[in-house]
């Protein structure tokens, strides 16, 4: 019994959210998830952000979130992508200078960027501070945080990608 109990608490711990960046809303992992767009063919283990860590290494829960499709979504989004169903993804690779995913409109790398206001972050830090009590220091979100919608710039990027449909934007079929 006392197995069962450890096994049931691991599981539990392992548990931590994503947000899918294709319908919009957050899911639970159990400690792995498939990313395709980095050449995965098999789920690889979870890891803090914000700390460089395992998830299942302490308690993450106030961390920030990684951005990936959820399963249910994963098909969709590499169809906007221009990949086929089973194309195998090549991984990303390191130039000869640093990598990152993500770069200013001057080339610098950053950390990534806020969905809500679209300002860059250059350090962990400066997301925290972002992020910190409810969002404080991030004007759009504490604008629209009453209206139940996306984030403003979520919303360009579905738009752009062509991913939203014509007329009632409830409808996400």
């Amino acid at each position: 019994m006392n197995a069962e109990k450890e096994l049931i608490e691991k599981e539990e711990t392992l548990s931590h959210r994503h947000f899918c960046d294709v319908a919009g809303h957050e899911w639970e992992c159990q400690g792995t998830a498939l990313r395709p767009l980095m050449g995965d063919t098999e789920p690889t283990p979870c890891y803090c952000i914000s700390h460089q860590t395992l998830m299942e290494d302490g308690d993450h829960s106030q961390c920030s979130i990684e951005l990936i499709a959820c399963p249910e979504h994963r098909e969709e989004q590499l169809r906007a992508m221009g990949y086929e169903t089973g194309q195998a993804i090549e991984p990303p690779t390191a130039g000869p200078e640093e990598s990152s995913m993500f770069r200013d409109e001057d080339g610098n790398p950053t950390v990534g960027f806020c969905l809500w206001c679209n300002r860059d972050f250059y350090t962990m830090d400066e997301v925290e501070a972002h992020n910190a009590d409810d969002m404080a220091n991030c004007p759009a979100f504490q604008e629209l945080k009453d209206e139940h919608c996306g984030p403003p710039v979520l919303q360009m990027m579905f738009e752009n990608a062509g991913l939203l449909h014509e007329g009632d934007p409830d409808d996400h079929e």
